[in-house]
């Protein structure tokens, strides 16, 4: 029985590592209030990493950095 469940926890494992990436794709920027120089950080080092800030789709206070996520998009394969 427990060969059975060997390739069951290995597609587990590997679905479990995906998942994490797609993760890391996006992420909301900080905690606390919205000010000028926090606001101007977070976009340098979201646009350093290749992506935008946006509001979360959820919307909320936006008076507050957790309501803003860096989100980045996929880097494309090079096509010959």
């Amino acid at each position: 029985m427990s060969r059975a469940l060997t390739p069951l926890a290995l597609l587990m494992l590997l679905g479990a590592c995906a998942g994490t990436t797609a993760r890391m794709e996006s992420y909301t920027i900080g905690r606390g209030l919205v000010t000028y120089d926090e606001m101007r950080r977070a976009k340098a080092e979201c646009e350093s990493a290749g992506g935008v800030v946006r509001p979360k789709d959820a919307g909320g206070d936006m008076a507050q950095l957790g309501n803003y996520v860096c989100q980045i998009q996929p880097k494309k394969a090079a096509q010959p």
